[in-house]
C-alpha cells in the first residue's frame, strides 16, 4: 500500500517537473525555414559562399535564442553549424554535411513531431 502511495504520487508530480512542447515562436520558424534553404542552395551548388554566409548570420540569431534558454547541446550544434558555414564560405564544400549534423543534433534533443507538417519545441 505504501509503494502504491509513493508512485501515485510521484507519478502526479512527474508532470510539473518535464518540460512542456511549446509552439516554436514564429521568428524561429522563419530561421529554420530559412537555413533549410540555404542548405539546398549549399548543396546544389548555388551560390555557395554567400549562402554560406547568411546561414553563420543568422545562425548567431538562433544561438542567442538557446543561450536564454540555457540549453547547452544547442548552443553547441549552434556553433559547430557557424564553424561548417564558415569552412564552407571559405571554400571547403566538404564540411557541407557537417552543417546537417548540428542540425539533426538540436533537433534530436529540442524537436517533438505532432504530425507530419508541425512540430513543437521540446
Amino acid at each position: 500500500m505504501k509503494t502504491a502511495c509513493v508512485l501515485l504520487s510521484l507519478s502526479l508530480a512527474a508532470p510539473a517537473v518535464l518540460p512542456a512542447a511549446e509552439d516554436p515562436p514564429p521568428q524561429h520558424v522563419q530561421w529554420m525555414k530559412e537555413s533549410g534553404q540555404l542548405q539546398d542552395k549549399i548543396r546544389n551548388g548555388q551560390d555557395v559562399a554567400a549562402s554560406a554566409r547568411r546561414l553563420q548570420a543568422l545562425y548567431k540569431d538562433v544561438e542567442a535564442f538557446w543561450a536564454k534558454r540555457k540549453s547547452e547541446i544547442a548552443v553547441k550544434a549552434v556553433r559547430d553549424i557557424q564553424a561548417a558555414a564558415a569552412k564552407v564560405a571559405a571554400g571547403d564544400a566538404s564540411a557541407g554535411r557537417a552543417i546537417g549534423g548540428g542540425c539533426r543534433a538540436c533537433h534530436d534533443q529540442h524537436r517533438e513531431k505532432i504530425s507530419d507538417t508541425v512540430y513543437k519545441i521540446k
